[in-house]
């Protein structure tokens, strides 16, 4: 019985896997519909509105910024930005993504990463100098009937000394 039961348990998983397909290539429409997305966030976090920058994200959003903070909702997001946008970044300028990946993991789901930096960022609330060398973003979108959303964000400081150093573009 027990034979029969890891049987049983081993064709349903080759049958499961079997039916899991990898995702089409994303195409050149929705990758430009995903990039005005991001576009139209830079220009709202250069214009200080939180509004528009929260504007293209899931109700349901999750966010984790660069310390590790993770806000849950649109809401959330848009008044921990309008907080910080009042303080250490009233005069920051964040600059185009310097490089992207921007490929679909499912129908109508997309995983972009880009690195970016922001300019004019005053001294952080505990006084230390905001980090210079950037950082690098990982969004997960999904298309809705409204269009390319942002449901989850994901954003981490660079440390260039460390990136340097990366062991996955090492040869063994």
């Amino acid at each position: 019985m027990h034979r029969l039961l890891i049987l049983a348990a081993t064709l349903l998983g080759v049958f499961a896997m079997s039916t899991i397909t990898a995702a089409e290539p994303l195409s050149s429409d929705d990758a430009a519909a995903i990039q005005q997305v991001l576009d139209r966030q830079t220009a709202a976090w250069n214009a200080h509105d939180m509004d528009a920058f929260v504007a293209e994200t899931t109700p349901d959003v999750d966010w984790v910024n660069v310390v590790g903070m993770h806000w849950q909702g649109r809401e959330a997001v848009r008044r921990a930005h309008v907080v910080f946008h009042r303080g250490f970044f009233a005069h920051s300028r964040l600059l185009p993504a310097e490089s992207q990946v921007m490929r679909q993991i499912a129908p109508g789901v997309a995983l972009v990463v880009y690195t970016g930096k922001i300019e004019g960022v005053g001294a952080t609330p505990d006084g230390a100098p905001y980090p210079t060398d950037g950082s690098i973003m990982t969004v997960v979108m999904v298309k809705t009937p409204e269009g390319w959303r942002i449901a989850h964000a994901h954003n981490t400081y660079i440390n260039a000394m460390a990136v340097a150093h990366d062991p996955s573009k090492m040869h063994p």
